[in-house]
């Protein structure tokens, strides 16, 4: 179930008339977080919504309603082809906001003590054209104890890809590449997505110590230090966007990256192992 912090009891109360099939659990107590959308009547800086007592029904028909039924059935909101807009520094606003509540969705899983988050892929890149969904990763120690994860990023927003689109690229494993790819047994991950009609997200789940889970943050790092490689990216990425712009989805679009990135992985992981240890 959905759910939903409001700042304000009378939005709430209309908010819980308007939900006559109950899919949301909606509170007004800050200890009720975390929460998928927080909404409130006047400027809030954690907000998501900020809204006026008279736009409440339309909220709900247009954003809050579809974001739940989305949820209850496991939905993903409809990608469509890849479509890159200008750096938004609000990209890093979202991330931070979007990794709070999941870290607080699995607190109680086994292990979460260990678990970690960060912001990853396009969005998180200062300068970068990106497609406006943000990429967030989460490291846990062991995928195969991970009992309860899908009720708990639910609550939160996010649904399994693998239920309706197992064989994109990503969604169960990841390609073996770099350093370790002739490793076996160390590609395996779980990919959750928002089902929020207006805020896209992702949400991919390796094991800490997996190479994809380092090769994320090394290229992400590198690329924000290393101006030239990131525009040579954004070209790239603004071809296949291009090349790909009738697609019914960004499938394609992803997989005419590989190129670039084989290209490019020895640099960064190079560049990486130079780095001093943290």
């Amino acid at each position: 179930m959905l759910k939903i912090h409001v700042v304000d009891e009378g939005v709430a109360a209309r908010l819980r008339e308007l939900d006559v099939d109950h899919l949301t659990e909606i509170s007004t107590s800050p200890y009720a977080l975390p929460a998928a959308l927080v909404i409130a009547p006047s400027g809030q800086d954690d907000a998501d919504i900020v809204i006026p007592h008279d736009e409440v029904n339309e909220l709900w028909r247009s954003r809050v309603e579809p974001f739940a039924r989305n949820v209850a059935e496991g939905r993903l909101v409809s990608a469509g082809p890849a479509k890159l807009e200008p750096p938004d520094p609000r990209w890093a606003v979202t991330a931070r906001q979007l990794s709070e509540r999941i870290m607080q969705a699995v607190a109680h899983l086994t292990d979460s003590e260990r678990f970690s988050v960060e912001h990853i892929g396009s969005t998180s890149i200062p300068g970068l054209a990106a497609k406006p969904i943000i990429d967030l990763q989460l490291g846990v120690p062991a995928l195969d104890r991970l009992d309860g994860i899908e009720n708990a990023v639910a609550a939160v927003g996010f649904v399994d890809v693998a239920s309706s689109r197992p064989g994109s690229p990503g969604v169960l494993r990841d390609f073996p590449r770099g350093r370790f790819a002739s490793a076996k047994d160390c590609w395996g991950k779980r990919l959750f997505a928002s089902a929020d009609p207006g805020r896209p997200a992702i949400l991919h789940v390796r094991q800490i110590g997996s190479p994809w889970w380092g090769y994320t943050v090394e290229f992400r790092d590198w690329l924000r230090t290393h101006p030239d490689a990131r525009d040579d990216y954004q070209r790239m990425k603004l071809e296949l966007a291009a090349a790909h712009a009738s697609d019914i989805d960004y499938d394609q679009y992803t997989l005419g990256k590989t190129a670039w990135f084989d290209r490019h992985q020895a640099q960064f992981e190079a560049w990486n192992a130079s780095r001093p240890s943290p």
